[in-house]
């Protein structure tokens, strides 16, 4: 089998932590889903303050994908977090 390089063709959607391809983000879009998560509808946030609060929220609920995505975060210095 061939393995589809995901880390090139998707992102994490930061408000539920599913990995979405392009293709569907793409379909969401033609849709009319425009700046909105295809999974749970919640609308992508625009800054990186609001990319944080989101991630936080999960991590608050003890989503384990949340907590390791946050510490890439932390570990990169991505968000305006200290690395």
């Amino acid at each position: 089998p061939i393995e589809f390089p995901m880390n090139k063709h998707s992102k994490i959607n930061v408000c539920c932590m599913k990995l979405v391809c392009n293709g569907c983000r793409l379909a969401a879009r033609r849709r009319g889903m425009n700046g909105r998560c295809p999974f749970c509808r919640t609308a992508t946030p625009t800054d990186d303050a609001s990319e944080l609060a989101m991630i936080q929220r999960r991590v608050e609920k003890r989503d384990a994908e949340a907590i390791a995505h946050l510490g890439y975060k932390y570990y990169h210095g991505k968000l305006g977090l200290t690395k």
